[in-house]
């Protein structure tokens, strides 16, 4: 599929391996094929292996392979894995503030205590998880093969998805412009650049004044202002929604969906790059070759179903745009197959999970502000103007150009007017003349294709401005989640077009315009890489986290058994000694707050975790406040029979009683549990915790 690329796709190989890998490893205990853990995993590595050899024998010869590539792929992934790890190794800490942490360590655990998937929810114990957890999964089975310990495996696992992202993005970049340094460019501005409000924050500092609305840091020295770093005050951009670029949900740690989606995102962008390459499906090199083209679009295609189901639609829509756009040749049982590949390969999964949390389709009131957008995407904006000047041959001030000019501002500004969209005045401009250079003669197939990234980067800008996707969240926070996670791709879409885009422009200019251009570029570049540095400090330094961050160590909870000695102690017994996944009672969660500790830490399940989340993910209120109440009852009652009623109404196995659960409820309800030994067993004891066992009848 990929023989046209310089690198043969060898950047993108341990991506779709991984893919192939995870798919095989969740369909055989989703079938009840076999059980989740080795023999599942090994079963889908001698799969993966056999698909390999038969897909490549006829076509892999050693003469042909890309060596340069592959040791510069390798090389590449080693040195970005090994810096971000010790940036990691500076702030380990799985930890509940500012963080999701909690969350995504919880879905990890349950998955490596599951049997069969759909996984249990660990925060709503009897339910599965209705959450999208391939990206979970894919960390469970690095975890379960390496048989490194999860609370080493999570952080280890954050920098192994960015070192695949940059060797994913320098592929692309080298890819479309057969260049390194281009490629390194693109994976720059892909995974390293980030807002030019960094480059605000640090004009305030040296003028000791706020300026453009951020505060002034009063310390004494720069390297105390990298190290007081306020890496959070560029999350607001755009009014009552969250901003992040790649390497900020990267450095923050968090295995969030739209994070780990990121380095799957490019490699689907070089697949279908593959494709445009070899003129489309490949159907004239035999039926064989055009099924596996068909079969790998349709399995990395539903991937984003499975790892972060609200990119797949769009991912669907970049295929067809590239398809229909730059005229490749396919026939129409061939997109259908893909499509309808895409989910009935992922059908299992999809129909356990219900909603979501999703209802629909909303229209938004309030709009982003054109200075916001610039702000957040100067760098991209700055190098595609210059593109797409250089696209029309400098005719913009001809009689031709006038017209075309005409022909793009006046729809821009009726939408502009008509809709409230300050965006339009860009984005529209964007897509049309994006559009116009497609079809105009004579440009290069990786040109186009350049256009079509910047396409999908625009529709999907001008969606967030006119829709937004109904969730749990009220007003004015409607946004919230649409834009937080639909920016990602946004990002990859404009970041990778702008890579080639300097290529094309340092092309095409020559004399004193080059070295003028070259310089704004670098201005440019360097603002935009400030936020992204000096957030890796702020957030390095420990003293922005609510501890101080436990340095030197990748353990993930190594800093409970400072904060919380007697938690840390319980968590290890109960992972040492407690296997499957029984129930266990916790005091219910509050998000963001040290609670719903054991469940996230152990993955075991509790009635009630951090009750808005299960919210935002489906869950009913009544069904929430229910659980609340039951939990409640059930640590304070004096009546045993009411107690064991609920606890075998939830089938509940073990009672967790630590600080927090001291806090909370009546001693004397809590006493019952000691006084009761013909219901409860007594099975740890530690500083300050308890744990009984539930005898059964």
């Amino acid at each position: 599929m990929c023989d046209r690329l310089q690198d043969k796709g060898y950047f993108i190989s341990k991506l779709l391996g991984l893919v192939v890998l995870a798919y095989f490893s969740w369909l055989l205990p989703t079938l009840h094929i076999a059980k989740f853990g080795y023999v599942s995993i090994l079963l889908s590595f001698l799969l993966l292996v056999v698909l390999s050899f038969l897909i490549g024998k006829k076509q892999l010869r050693v003469r042909d392979l890309p060596i340069r590539s592959m040791i510069e792929s390798e090389a590449v992934f080693t040195v970005v894995f090994a810096l971000f790890s010790l940036i990691l190794f500076y702030k380990p800490d799985i930890y509940f503030a500012y963080s999701e942490d909690f969350t995504d360590f919880a879905f990890v655990k349950s998955i490596l205590r599951t049997d069969y998937f759909p996984p249990i929810d660990p925060w709503f114990a009897g339910e599965s998880v209705s959450y999208y957890y391939g990206g979970h999964l894919v960390v469970a089975i690095i975890t379960r093969l390496s048989r490194v310990p999860p609370t080493i495996a999570y952080n280890l696992s954050g920098a192994m998805f960015f070192a695949l992202a940059v060797s994913a993005a320098y592929g692309l970049g080298l890819n479309l412009t057969k260049k390194r340094l281009y490629g390194a460019l693109t994976a720059i501005f892909v995974l390293l650049a980030g807002y030019i409000v960094g480059a605000f924050q640090f004009i305030a500092f040296i003028r000791h004044h706020d300026f453009w609305g951020y505060h002034a840091l009063n310390v004494p020295s720069i390297l105390d202002w990298m190290r007081s770093f306020d890496f959070t005050a560029a999350n607001r951009i755009i009014p009552n929604t969250l901003n992040y670029y790649p390497y900020y949900v990267f450095m923050q740690g968090d295995l969030r969906p739209y994070m780990i989606s990121i380095p799957f995102q490019l490699m689907f962008i070089t697949i279908i790059l593959a494709l445009v390459k070899k003129g489309g499906l490949g159907r004239e090199e035999g039926t064989v070759n055009y099924l596996v083209h068909i079969f790998v679009v349709g399995l990395a295609l539903g991937f984003f179903a499975f790892v972060h189901t609200w990119e797949y639609p769009f991912y669907l829509i970049f295929t067809l745009l590239c398809f229909i756009l730059l005229r490749l040749k396919f026939d129409l049982k061939g997109l259908v197959a893909i499509i309808g590949l895409s989910l009935a390969l992922y059908a299992p999964y999809l129909i356990s999970r219900g909603s979501g949390g999703v209802y629909g389709i909303g229209l938004v009131i309030n709009k982003t502000g054109l200075a916001s957008f610039l702000t957040m995407f100067a760098l991209f904006f700055f190098v595609m103007l210059s593109f797409f000047y250089l696209l029309s041959k400098k005719q913009v001030f001809t009689f031709r150009g006038g017209l075309v000019a005409f022909l793009v501002i006046i729809p821009s500004a009726l939408i502009a007017v008509l809709l409230h969209l300050q965006l339009a005045w860009i984005m529209v401009p964007a897509l049309l003349l994006a559009l116009l250079f497609i079809f105009k003669s004579g440009q290069e197939n990786e040109v186009k294709f350049v256009l079509v990234l910047t396409i999908m980067g625009t529709l999907i800008v001008l969606f967030c401005e006119l829709f937004f996707i109904k969730d749990r969240f009220p007003s004015p926070y409607e946004r919230f989640n649409t834009v937080l996670k639909l920016y990602f791709p946004i990002w990859l879409f404009f970041g990778l077009a702008s890579g080639y885009a300097v290529y094309f422009v340092l092309r095409n200019l020559k004399g004193i315009t080059k070295v003028v251009w070259v310089a704004l570029l670098v201005l440019l570049l360097l603002a935009s890489i400030i936020h992204p540095i000096a957030s890796t400090t702020g957030y390095t330094s420990g003293r922005q986290t609510i501890f101080g961050a436990d340095r030197g160590t990748l353990d993930g909870i190594e800093y409970l058994e400072t904060v919380n000695k007697g938690d840390y102690e319980a968590v290890l017994w109960i992972n040492k000694n407690i296997s499957g996944q029984p129930t266990i009672l916790e005091t219910p969660g509050v998000p963001y707050q040290y609670t719903s500790r054991i469940s996230a830490l152990t993955g075991l399940p509790t009635l009630l975790g951090w009750g808005s989340h299960e919210i935002m993910w489906g869950r009913d209120w009544g069904e929430v406040e229910a659980r609340n109440r039951d939990v409640e009852t059930i640590y304070n009652t004096s009546d045993n029979v009411q107690a064991m009623d609920l606890l075998r109404k939830y089938d509940v196995q073990y009672i967790y009683i630590g600080t927090l659960e001291q806090k909370a409820y009546e001693s004397v309800g809590l006493e019952k549990f000691a006084t009761h030994p013909e219901d409860y067993n007594l099975v740890y004891e530690g500083e300050e915790v308890t744990i009984f066992k539930v005898r059964g009848e």
